[in-house]
Order: structure tokens, then sequence, then C-alpha cells
């Protein structure tokens, strides 16, 4: 599956299964069922139902970046050091824009078609003129909703972006973090008011503030993939400057070796490496510095093993919440050596001799 085509499925599922559970949390208001709490007999007035619904879209977008989070996406050992939540940088730096620009349009198309089922459906369906009170009746209240989703959506990805392009300083990007919450919170404030609004003054403020939204999010994405460039040059000058021979020249001043293997192709040699900080595949060239293919950190890695693929051997590195690592043509002696003592290493956090 490529980049494009796996986070527009990504942000489509996540359109899909938020706009349903707003659905449930609307019926279940709707009809009566909800109460203030577990120990209150206070039935939740069917009016709310709609502003209630309209504050749940207006947080859970705003925090979208959680549906895109919580495993590494490939990121390695810089999920684990950088503040930024785990998968964002992937969000931002690797996948294509159109990806990215794609989540807002979704999040408002599944979501504005989901209020009009709500208000199909509302014992209570507002006041006229309001954006709830003419959902159903008018295209302005749907194009606002829309609007709307698209901005809370695009402002709570752009904290995200710029989190992702300081992720290094790791108080400020875990700052950032909180305080994209917190405005969750407002943002749902906000769009219980846009129930109850004008529809020609929600209109007024939801549609420029759509079109900031956008610029924005577009902005942040240039920043943290300008980090991103910085990181990666600043490494490889790094890398240059030292006398090291590969493929150690790809590790850090100070980090050493506790278990490698290498493949038997000569021109481009690639390598497993085990390091007290990270697990490291990279590949050397002839007149190049190594190059790192791939990295995780330790308390991911859960074996090693060996297998044989058309006569050759094939080192494969199995890990927590991120794909394999595989290496192929070793030497199968080498190969079952290396296997044993990462697993080894993996379970019990020492290298047998």
């Amino acid at each position: 599956m490529s980049r494009r085509s796996g986070i527009f499925t990504h942000a489509l599922t996540g359109a899909i299964t938020l706009s349903a559970v707003a659905t449930v949390v609307f019926f279940v208001t709707n009809t009566g069922m909800a109460r203030a709490s577990k120990s209150s007999d206070h039935i939740i007035d069917a009016k709310a139902a709609g502003p209630l619904s309209f504050a749940f879209i207006g947080l859970i977008t705003f925090v979208a970046i959680i549906f895109f989070s919580g495993t590494d996406r490939g990121e390695g050992l810089h999920a684990e050091l950088d503040g930024a939540p785990r998968g964002s940088r992937t969000l931002f730096t690797r996948d294509p824009l159109v990806g990215l620009m794609s989540i807002g349009p979704l999040f408002g198309l599944f979501f504005c078609a989901a209020a009009l089922l709500w208000h199909t459906f509302a014992a209570a369906p507002g006041t006229s003129g309001t954006v709830w009170g003419d959902f159903t009746s008018a295209p302005l209240p749907f194009v606002v909703l829309f609007a709307a989703i698209l901005a809370s959506t695009n402002f709570g990805l752009t904290l995200a972006g710029i989190t992702v392009a300081v992720r290094s300083r790791v108080r400020l990007a875990l700052s950032l973090v909180f305080g994209t919450v917190i405005a969750g919170i407002g943002s749902g404030a906000l769009f219980a008011w846009l129930a109850y609004a004008s529809t020609v003054m929600a209109a007024v403020i939801a549609v420029p503030a759509a079109a900031v939204s956008a610029l924005t999010l577009y902005g942040a994405r240039r920043l943290a993939v300008s980090t991103l460039s910085q990181d990666t040059s600043v490494s490889a000058r790094a890398r240059r400057r030292g006398p090291t021979p590969p493929p150690f020249d790809a590790l850090d001043r100070g980090e050493s070796v506790l278990v490698k293997i290498g493949n038997r192709h000569p021109r481009e040699q690639e390598f497993l490496m085990a390091t007290a900080v990270r697990i490291v595949h990279a590949r050397t060239a002839v007149a190049d510095p190594t190059e790192i293919l791939d990295e995780a950190a330790p308390n991911q890695l859960v074996e090693a093993s060996t297998r044989s693929d058309h006569g050759h051997t094939t080192t494969v590195i199995r890990f927590r919440d991120r794909p394999a690592m595989r290496l192929i043509g070793t030497d199968a002696e080498e190969a079952a050596d290396f296997a044993r003592k990462l697993t080894v290493l993996a379970r019990t956090g020492n290298v047998p001799d």
C-alpha cells in the first residue's frame, strides 16, 4: 500500500468510526437514555442532543491527531525519545501533503452527513434561524458545520505539526500536547455554541476560519519537514567528519555495538546492529558514508530468527508495534548465532557469550 492510499484509508476509517460514535452519543441523548452521572436520576434533556453532539465533534476533531498516533509507524527510536506523539512525525514528514490535507474534509463530510441523520430524528429540532434548527431545511448550516469541522481539525493538526517541529525540545513539545487537549475542550464548547448560533453569524466566523486553518496546517507541515531536513543534514555531516570505518560511522560518539551481522553483498553491504540504545539496519557503499535504513528502540525488541529463502539465509528481527527488520544473504551459522544472542538480549537485557 502506498503512503498516499495508506493515509487516506486511515483518515477515512477515522471519519467513519468517529462519526458513528458521535451518532451513538446523539441517539442516546435524543431518546432520553442519558443521565447526568451514574449515580444521578437526572435525565439529560433531549434538547441537548444536538449541542452535545456538536460539542463532541469539536473536541474529537481538534484532537484528531490521536487517531494517527499510538504506534511508531516506522519511526523507531525517535518515537521513544521525541516529545511528539508516536506516529505524528511520519504524518507530517513522510506522508504526502494531499493525505494530510484530506483529513479535515473527510471528517467534515462524514460528520455533516451524520448530523443530517440526527436532525431528521431529533426530538428537539432546534430554533429556526440557528445552525441546528435549520440543518435539514437549508444548505448554509451544512456548509457552516463543514467549515467549522475543517477549521477545528486543521488547527488541531497545526498544533501537532508544530509539536513535531520542536520535538527535540521535549518539555516544550509535551506542553504543546497538553495545550492541544485543553484547546480541544475549548473547541467543544465553541461547537456547542455553534448549534445555537445564528446561521449567518456562524458562517461569517467559520468559513474564513477554515481558509486560515488550511494555510496554518500547510505552514506547520513545511516547518516539520524543514526541521527533519536539518536533523538529517547535521547527522550526515557528523558522519562525514568522523574517521570511523563503516558501518560504525553510522553510530553516535560513545555508542558501541553489542552484536551485529552483515550480508554478503560487497558493493552495498547491509548490517543489523544492536547497541545499548537502538537496533539499527544500515547500508554501506564504496565511497559514501553509511546510511541508516531503519532503527528501533531496544524496548521494542521481541526476538530474532532465521529462515531460508530460495537457498539464502535471511535474518529477521521482530518488534512490538512496528515492522520487522530483515537482512537477506547472511551466513547461516553467523545468522543463527546472531539471532540467539539478540533473542537473549530481548528477554534478559544481556548479551550472552
